[in-house]
């Protein structure tokens, strides 16, 4: 089996941590010449932590405190706009939703589809509250929230169509802002739901998809 390996294709020696991910992102944004700022500090991401009702995953936190990315696409978790970041934390549930009652997505484990839209709506958010939620990273990407491997994807989200934008972290920073595409070993770590979204139309695909009975 082939060693793992870095997104520049280096051999990785022992496990991974979250913080060796951010400071290797951190790294590469640097070389990119995206601008950052001072980290957060701990009290600061719980502060966002508890006003938006998630928690950052390890590498997000360590990626959050080794700098703060600026730019408008970009969140400002220190000092932007409460209600654009409120609207970035809940655009991949809302895009869902409004694909339920605009085009008819309605995963068969979900049930019975209510004819009422808005009981359709509801029922969906229902639903999508017990999936893993979404945390804003650059743009429309995002990081699962609370993840605990180091090593989890990112992903691109526009209401249905989902996809992995990077395995981790690092390989994201490589790929978009180095643009650097080398294909890092094995599959993406999965996330319950985003990455059955993922896999819709992925050739690849085992087993029926989230759509079939």
């Amino acid at each position: 089996m082939d060693s793992a390996r870095r997104p520049n294709g280096e051999p990785i020696v022992g496990p991974r941590r979250a913080w060796d991910v951010a400071v290797e992102a951190h790294e590469m944004l640097g070389h990119s010449g995206e601008p950052t700022g001072r980290g957060l500090t701990g009290d600061e991401v719980e502060r966002v932590e508890q006003r938006f009702g998630f928690r950052f995953a390890p590498v997000h936190r360590a990626f959050l405190s080794l700098g703060l990315p600026r730019g408008p696409h970009w969140p400002n978790w220190r000092s932007g706009s409460v209600r654009d970041l409120r609207a970035r934390v809940t655009a991949p549930v809302d895009g869902v939703v409004a694909d339920v009652l605009e085009h008819d997505f309605w995963p068969a484990r979900w049930g019975a589809r209510p004819i009422d839209l808005e009981e359709r709506a509801a029922m969906a958010r229902a639903e999508l509250a017990r999936v893993p939620a979404l945390v804003p990273l650059f743009a429309d990407c995002y990081l699962p929230a609370a993840h605990p491997r180091p090593e989890c994807p990112v992903l691109s989200v526009e209401r249905t169509l989902v996809a992995v934008e990077g395995h981790d972290l690092s390989h994201y920073i490589w790929r978009v802002f180095l643009r650097h595409d080398l294909a890092p070993n094995g599959r993406p770590v999965r996330v319950a739901f985003w990455s059955e979204l993922a896999e819709l139309f992925d050739p690849e695909r085992e087993g029926p998809g989230i759509m079939a009975p």
